[in-house]
């Protein structure tokens, strides 16, 4: 891999990108046919990812017209990349208007392991309201991936409380799959300690209420919805506990 990479870096730009063409085009390998590929695809990813910042415009290109398979492995490039990544990843979720390349872009903001990626939060709050149901459902994954890598004392108290809210206000959201996000990644923000003692109250009411335990209101009919409430509740009854 080292080789590899070094010899990369010998080459003319011309002669670069058609490197760098070719080894995303092994990502189009369907690991679940070829499992034994799949050591190779990841040191593609480290290939490609040693590069930084030379392979990001190319890698973004390759993504237009791209397959669900290599979408992800072109994701987890740009996330490995990391810091470096960012400003294009921010440009393309201000200005990218197909949804299922701007779903990948946050997939991607969130595989980045750096605490720079809060940076990119402006964008993936303002996805949360996008009509694509795939986009909000990768806003809302993201944000609980960013509450993740960066420790809450780096995010200001008010931009907090900002996601927070954006979270709270996607429980409502009419598909499943982006309800179930939004429990997921508020649970992800309670643990990393992002939230306040009322926030976390608030957390408590709803997941009581999706799961059917008050009864003022009828339960979440969708299971990945509850499944995450459920997950939810444990981690605040062992707060509790610990208090």
């Amino acid at each position: 891999m080292r080789f590899l990479r070094q010899r990369m870096e010998t080459l003319s730009e011309v002669e670069f990108r058609s490197a760098v063409e070719g080894l995303c085009s092994l990502f189009y390998v369907d690991t679940a046919d070829r499992p034994d590929l799949e050591p190779l695809l990841d040191r593609a990813v480290a290939v490609l990812a040693g590069h930084g910042p030379r392979v990001v415009s190319q890698i973004l290109t390759l993504m237009t017209g791209s397959d669900i398979k290599s979408h992800l492995y072109l994701a987890r490039t740009l996330g490995a990349i990391g810091r470096a990544a960012l400003p294009a990843l921010r440009r393309v979720l201000a200005t990218e208007e197909d949804p299922y390349s701007r779903s990948f872009v946050l997939f991607a903001v969130g595989k980045v392991s750096d605490p720079a990626v809060r940076e990119a939060l402006p964008e993936v709050m303002g996805s949360l309201m996008h009509p694509d149901k795939e986009v909000r459902d990768s806003a809302a994954r993201t944000l609980g991936k960013i509450a993740e890598v960066v420790p809450a004392e780096q995010i200001p108290e008010d931009r907090r409380g900002e996601i927070f809210e954006a979270l709270f206000r996607t429980l409502s959201d009419f598909q499943p799959a982006v309800r179930a996000k939004a429990v997921r990644s508020l649970g992800k923000m309670l643990r990393a300690g992002y939230l306040t003692s009322e926030q976390e109250r608030r957390v408590g009411v709803a997941v009581l209420r999706i799961l059917g335990r008050d009864e003022a209101y009828e339960w979440d009919r969708a299971y990945i919805v509850r499944r995450e409430a459920e997950e939810a509740l444990r981690h605040l009854e062992a707060r509790k506990g610990r208090g």
